[in-house]
């Protein structure tokens, strides 16, 4: 999709806004919630694979399992 954008401009020529259709603005609005959507679910697997190779850890006996106290405070 090819944003079709107009310019407006101060008395010196300088650009300080864009006008562009509603369809337009919306479609960069859903792209956003999209983008939004996606960065949380990476976030959120990064976090599982974090506590995925902790466990591993713990069960290999390199790092000493936190306590329940400690694991509320991370919430």
């Amino acid at each position: 999709m090819s944003l079709h954008l107009q310019y407006i401009t101060d008395q010196k020529g300088n650009k300080n806004a864009v006008l562009l259709s509603l369809n337009e603005w919306e479609k960069i609005q859903r792209d956003l919630d999209e983008y939004k959507r996606l960065k949380d679910k990476r976030t959120f697997f990064e976090g599982l694979t974090n506590a995925f190779h902790e466990v591993k850890l713990i069960t290999e006996g390199k790092k000493k399992p936190n306590s329940f106290d400690d694991l509320l405070n991370e919430l």
